[in-house]
């Protein structure tokens, strides 16, 4: 039988494949499933029908520790620290991102009740935060064409900009206490899209800061609302 075009194109492919790392095809597969598809070209998104979309990860997981899905399925609370899965250089390279500072984006009401922090896993008195590199999202809201846009690429629900008031949180480079690769057990992970290595699914990169016990909001702290508190500054979001 005569082979077809697509048996000499297809084959080596399969081959490849096989030869892939198990971490490396287990970090595409999370990045594939949890990833909506970008349709602009910018510098901060990854097309994550690329082969290199978990470039970043494939060189800096280690091939001794547990694979992306064991720590995945280990579960909220239970997931092991990234050192345990990352190289040492990987890490120090993902965190100098975040060298110019940090920044959340935040609903003002739950900001106002709540504080800037997520209250970590029970046991643990230190709230927390997910933020993104300073620099690299404000060239990313330079790029979009629309709030949607720019909710998509955060892995935010598509409405999360419209009808409501919204606000940016800068932490200076000296406000990143315990700046770390997030483990997965942090309060305000999304359990369902999370992906270990500190990267969302569109590619953008994140981190988790500590923030102070005592930095309260009206319905979490002593009955007494004092920003003075909070470590970081207001910005307006403009869009």
């Amino acid at each position: 039988m005569a082979r077809s075009i697509g048996d000499e194109a297809i084959k080596p492919l399969l081959r490849a494949l096989d030869d892939t790392p198990v971490h490396v095809k287990q970090l595409a597969e999370m990045f594939r499933k949890h990833g909506s598809k970008q349709h602009r070209n910018t510098s901060e998104v990854q097309n994550l029908d690329s082969p290199d979309v978990v470039h970043p990860l494939k060189d800096g997981w280690k091939k001794d520790g547990p694979t992306p899905n064991q720590v995945v399925d280990a579960g909220k609370g239970n997931r092991p620290d990234p050192e345990d899965y990352l190289d040492k250089d990987y890490i120090q390279q993902h965190l100098a991102q975040f060298e110019n500072g940090a920044t959340r984006i935040y609903r003002t009401n739950s900001l106002l009740d709540w504080g800037p922090g997520n209250n970590q896993v029970p046991g643990n008195t230190t709230n927390t935060a997910y933020v993104f590199p300073t620099d690299q999202l404000n060239n990313l809201m330079d790029q979009v064409n629309s709030p949607k846009e720019l909710a998509e690429a955060l892995g935010l629900p598509t409405d999360f900009f419209e009808g409501g008031d919204v606000q940016l949180r800068d932490f200076g480079p000296d406000e990143l206490a315990g700046l770390r690769v997030p483990s997965g057990n942090e309060g305000g992970t999304d359990v369902e899209h999370w992906i270990p290595g500190g990267y969302l699914p569109s590619g953008i990169p994140e981190a988790v800061i500590d923030i102070p016990h005592d930095a309260t909001g009206w319905r979490n702290g002593d009955g007494v609302l004092d920003q003075s508190r909070w470590p970081g500054s207001w910005r307006e979001l403009n869009l």
